[in-house]
C-alpha cells in the first residue's frame, strides 16, 4: 500500500488487569496522534515530552478517588515497556537498526560482514549462540562455511552500561540539522539518548522495548516464499549474491560459471524447479480453510507466474505455522525442507498464549539452531536484520510472557 501520508497513533494499555481484558479496545487508550505528512524519525522525542512528563507525575503519585471503596488513595504507575515496529525501534530508543550494528540487542557485540556485490549488512555465524560444548561446534559441516567457532555468546548490555555509552551522545533534533556521516554512522549505534531515559526507572528495565513478532514472522515468511520462487527483485538468491560466495570462498557448488559465453547459476538445495514452483502454489490455491481461520490466500497466489503477492501480516501467521509445511511437502531437498519446518514450529511454539519455561529455555537453543541449518544451505544474503532476530525472540518471551500482550496485531487492525 503507497501512501503520501503518515499519522503516528501513541496508545496506552492498562497491564494491570486480567489476560482476558488488558487487550481489549476498551482499555486501550489514544494518547495522542503525531500528524504527518511525514513521520517523525528521531525528532519523535519533541512530541513524547509532554507524555514523559505525565509519566513522571504517575510515578511519583496522584491524589485518586476510588468510586468502588469511596476512598481517596495516591495512584501510581510506570511505563513498563513500548510496542512498535523495526524501524520505530531505532526511533524510540535512538539506536541503529541497519548497518554495522543493525541488532539493537547484541548492540556493539553484533557480527556483521558486507557483502561486496549485494551491497548489504549480512548477519551470519549464529554458531556463537550455541553453548560452547554443544556438538555443532564438535561437528564437521558438509559445507566451506566459514564459521568461527571461537565466538562466544555476545552479552546483552545492561541500562545501566547503555546510559555509561550514551554519556557523549549529544542530541541534535530538528528537520535542517546536517545528516551524518557514513564513517560516523559506523563508529557507534547510537543516534540519541531516547527521551524516556529521563523516567527515574527506565534504566534498570530488563526489556525497555520490544522487538514483534508479527513482523519478524512475516518478513521471515516473505524471504523464505520469495527466495524458493525465485520472485524477481525479491528473493535472496541472485547474481551478485553468487558472485558474494565466490568472493568470501563458500558454497563453491553454488558459484557461477560460464558455459558457451552464458553465466550460469548452479541449482541450489532450495531451488525450486518450475513444475515445483507450480505445485506449491497449487497446493495453496486449492487449499480450503475453515471460515473465519484466515483470508482466502487463494486470492494471493498466482499459479501461472508462480508467485504469491499481496499477503498481510496475518496470512504470513497461517502460512509460517501451519500451510508452508504443507506446501514444501516433497519437492525439496531434505536439508533446506527440514530447516524449514523446523522453523514454522519454532514460530508456533514461541506464539502459545500457555508459556512454560522450561519450553522456552529449549527455544531459545532451538532458534540458533535452526538458523545454522538455514547457514548451511542459503548464501549470507539471506540474513538481513530480522532473520537474525529471530535468535533473541525467545529471551523475551522468558523475560515478558507470551507474544499476545507484545505484539502489533491488536494496534493495527
Amino acid at each position: 500500500m503507497n501512501s503520501t501520508y503518515s499519522c503516528w497513533p501513541v496508545m496506552l494499555v492498562v497491564y494491570n488487569l486480567p489476560p482476558s481484558l488488558c487487550m481489549k479496545d476498551e482499555f486501550t487508550f489514544l494518547s495522542m496522534l503525531i500528524p504527518g505528512p511525514k513521520q517523525p524519525g528521531n525528532d519523535i522525542d519533541i512530541y513524547l515530552q509532554p507524555l514523559i512528563d505525565e509519566l513522571q507525575e504517575l510515578w511519583n503519585g496522584v491524589y485518586t478517588y476510588d468510586a468502588s471503596t469511596k476512598k481517596f488513595f495516591n495512584l501510581r504507575a510506570m511505563l513498563l515497556w513500548t510496542i512498535n515496529d523495526f524501524p520505530a525501534y531505532g526511533n524510540l530508543a535512538g539506536c541503529a537498526t541497519k548497518g554495522r550494528y543493525g541488532c539493537p540487542i547484541c548492540g556493539e557485540n553484533t557480527h556483521a560482514c558486507w557483502l561486496k556485490h549485494s551491497r548489504k549488512m549480512s548477519y551470519c555465524n549464529h554458531i556463537r549462540f550455541l553453548p560452547i560444548n554443544h556438538p555443532y561446534r564438535r561437528k564437521k559441516y558438509t559445507s566451506t562455511r566459514l564459521r568461527d567457532k571461537t565466538l562466544l555468546c555476545p552479552t546483552i548490555p545492561k541500562g545501566t552500561e547503555v546510559v555509561e555509552q550514551l554519556r557523549k551522545v549529544v542530541n541534535d533534533f530538528g528537520k535542517g540539522r546536517k545528516k551524518r556521516r557514513r564513517d560516523e554512522e559506523e563508529n557507534t549505534m547510537w543516534k540519541k539518548k531516547s527521551v524516556f531515559f529521563s523516567l527515574p526507572y527506565w534504566e534498570v528495565l530488563v526489556v525497555r522495548h520490544n522487538l514483534d513478532v508479527m513482523h519478524v514472522e512475516k518478513n521471515v515468511c516473505d524471504s523464505i516464499i520469495n527466495t524458493l520462487l525465485d520472485c524477481k527483485g525479491k528473493s535472496k538468491d541472485h547474481y551478485q549474491s553468487r558472485l558474494d560466495l565466490k568472493d568470501m570462498g563458500i558454497m563453491p557448488h553454488l558459484h557461477p560459471y560460464e558455459e558457451d559465453n552464458i553465466t550460469r547459476l548452479p541449482a541450489g538445495a532450495y531451488t525450486l524447479s518450475k513444475s515445483d514452483k507450480k505445485l506449491f502454489c497449487k497446493r495453496l490455491f486449492d487449499l480450503k480453510l475453515p471460515y473465519g481461520y484466515s483470508s482466502n490466500i487463494s486470492n494471493c497466489v498466482d499459479v501461472e507466474k508462480q508467485k504469491l503477492t499481496g499477503l498481510k501480516s496475518h496470512d504470513c501467521h497461517v502460512l509460517m505455522q501451519q500451510l508452508l509445511a504443507v506446501a514444501i511437502r516433497g519437492i525439496m531437498e531434505e536439508g533446506p525442507r527440514v530447516a524449514i519446518l523446523r522453523i514454522s514450529k519454532f514460530f508456533h511454539g514461541l506464539c502459545q498464549r500457555v508459556v512454560d519455561k522450561k519450553e522456552i529455555i529449549q527455544l531459545e537453543l532451538e532458534a540458533a539452531e535452526i538458523l545454522c541449518k538455514l547457514e548451511d544451505y542459503f548464501p549470507p544474503s539471506f540474513f538481513d536484520p530480522m532473520i537474525h532476530l529471530v535468535v533473541h525472540l525467545p529471551r523475551e518471551v522468558r523475560l515478558c510472557g507470551p507474544v499476545q500482550f507484545r505484539w502489533m496485531y491488536h494496534f493495527e487492525r
